[in-house]
């Protein structure tokens, strides 16, 4: 451009620029545990919204993440997400929040009557009390903790604390339910402020105390009461509820999440309550909205996401979890839909190896989606259930449009040998084929068959779960097969493989090991113990559980759908 023009570009304030920006990005907590009359325990409060930030500390005890660079021509969308909402019988997770292309994953509710487990989320939610209590929820990596074990036995079933973004939840004793854990402060508003803090866990009787609710947050467990909701705009855990013998108790709501956005100098950018503080301007979201620095003109095309980029050729609408997508405009769309993997199947007492479980089904695009102003219902399937003498779960098809991919076929194990069918079919257990992929069939396919499980020696390997990019791995009589390969994917701009299949387990120490996990998020067999999990928003199949002991197999991993259209 000559001078000239770019002169008159600057003065009309259209020269773009970029902007480095730090973010704190804050999840919804989970809701406590909830209970009905007789139900004579402590329920588990919720864990608090992951936590993601660039400033002072983040959460899950990870490191620093690194600013944002913003161009100064785009929009970016933020999503502050709710809290869960609590209940007398089935409470809710925490909302996920987003800043740009960071997700923060909402805070896992606590365990409850009709349902004695914490759930997995940005903290996860502690458990209930009971005979035997149950088990805890798992925190998200660099996000937040997992929550604190509720008491097992005859007596005194107190909960446990919900996962904090600073530490585990505290486990409950015959004194009173777990505190939630702790929140981590961070000083990017110019003040330092704790936010994340688990909830406390429910007191059983009026004999102890309730747990209190984590720094940054949290809501206390309840004593013969109600939990108390988490703290508004801190991503603060809901307090499990206690009970014995009285009314119905409700768990507390979780505390919704927040949004803070930062850079150096001058104000450059719209959205949000905007302060100053130290030669900063900060931008505060208790609601979602949208950043938009000066002489930005380009905006998004459609709604709906857990988070919407642009890379200056494309705007990308993620989905990690289920919602609504809804252009304002026609659109030709490409798309990315991964079903749920499968859960890998456990061993009771006695059994040898047990199948991985299929990878999700993967369906990319063939044809590009012809999509109206309308709104569109987007499924994010959830990974299927590993188990230990039960029959294990498939995954959970997700959705978009037109566009359906199955869930990934359960592992074959000690109630059913045969792997089940799928996006990906699961391993065979103990001598018995996998389970058929690509079921019903789609052209390209959608995934690939499990491998047969071994039917001789000490060992009996498991069948490893079919991936979207290879079939699974056969056991032998001394090792777990391993899970078929996923398929990579670079929709986003950056190249991801997803729907790894979960790898077969082996019975006993003497054979030469377990299955590996499908690259794309398989989750690895066990070897006289649990499988491990797929990995959350990958498809990826729970890995087999390995006898001759009681175990379990992994979850299978949570899908993704992704939709992507020309600027």
């Amino acid at each position: 451009m000559p001078i000239i023009g770019i002169l008159a570009s600057a003065i009309s304030g259209n020269l773009s620029f970029n902007l480095t920006v730090d973010y704190l990005v804050v999840a919804g907590g989970g809701s406590g545990g909830g209970a009905a009359p007789n139900d004579d325990s402590g329920e588990g409060g919720g864990g608090a919204g992951g936590l993601r930030s660039t400033v002072t500390t983040t959460g899950g005890g990870g490191t620093l993440e690194t600013a944002l660079t913003i161009s100064s021509t785009n929009y970016q969308y933020v999503v502050v997400g709710a809290g869960g909402a609590g209940s007398t019988g089935v409470g809710a997770s925490g909302n996920n929040s987003s800043f740009s292309s960071i997700i923060s994953i909402g805070g896992g509710k606590g365990g409850e009557e009709q349902n004695s487990n914490g759930t997995t989320g940005g903290s996860g939610g502690g458990s209930r009390g009971g005979n035997p209590a149950g088990s805890v929820g798992a925190g998200t990596a660099n996000q937040g903790f997992a929550g604190g074990l509720g008491v097992s036995g005859t007596t005194y079933y107190n909960g446990g604390g919900g996962g904090g973004a600073g530490a585990v939840g505290v486990a409950a004793d015959s004194n009173g339910g777990g505190a939630g854990g702790v929140g981590v402060a961070t000083s990017i508003s110019g003040t330092s402020t704790t936010y994340a803090g688990g909830g406390g866990g429910g007191l059983y009787y009026t004999s102890g105390t309730a747990g209190a609710g984590g720094t940054g947050g949290g809501g206390a467990g309840g004593s013969q009461a109600n939990g108390t909701a988490g703290t508004a705009n801190t991503g603060g855990g809901g307090g499990g509820a206690g009970v014995r013998a009285v009314s119905n108790k409700a768990g507390g709501n979780g505390g919704s999440g927040i949004v803070i956005a930062r850079y150096s100098g001058s104000q450059k950018a719209t959205g949000g309550t905007v302060t100053t503080s130290g030669g900063n301007t900060i931008h505060t979201f208790i609601s979602s909205g949208t950043f938009i620095p000066t002489g930005a003109t380009r905006q998004a095309k459609a709604t709906g996401g857990d988070s919407i980029v642009t890379d200056g050729t494309y705007w990308i609408h993620t989905f990690i979890s289920s919602g609504t997508f809804t252009p304002n405009q026609s659109l030709t769309c490409d798309y990315l839909v991964v079903a749920g993997g499968g859960g890998g199947s456990g061993a009771g007492s006695g059994a040898g190896g047990n199948g991985g479980g299929g990878g999700g089904g993967f369906r990319t695009t063939a044809t590009a989606l012809s999509l109206t102003a309308q709104a569109y219902t987007v499924t994010v399937g959830a990974g299927g259930v590993g188990t230990a003498t039960a029959i294990s779960t498939k995954g959970n098809d997700s959705v978009l449009d037109t566009i359906t991919s199955t869930g990934g076929g359960r592992g074959g194990g000690i109630t059913t040998l045969t792997g089940g069918t799928g996006g990906s079919g699961g391993g065979g257990g103990d001598g018995l084929p996998g389970g058929a992929g690509n079921t019903p069939s789609t052209s390209p396919s959608q995934g690939n068959n499990g491998g047969t499980g071994s039917g001789a020696g000490n060992s009996y390997g498991g069948g490893g779960g079919g991936g979207a990019g290879a079939v699974g791995g056969t056991g032998t009589s001394s090792a777990g097969g391993a899970g078929g390969a996923g398929t990579a994917s670079s929709i986003t701009g950056t190249s991801v493989t997803y729907a790894g299949g979960g790898g077969g387990a082996v019975g006993y120490q003497t054979g030469s090991g377990p299955g590996a996990g499908g690259s794309g998020g398989g989750g690895a067999g066990g070897n006289v113990g649990a499988g491990t999990n797929g990995t959350a928003s990958t498809g990826g199949g729970g890995g087999g559980g390995g006898g001759p002991t009681a175990t379990t197999g992994g979850n299978g991993g949570s899908g993704i759908v992704i939709v992507r259209y020309a600027v």
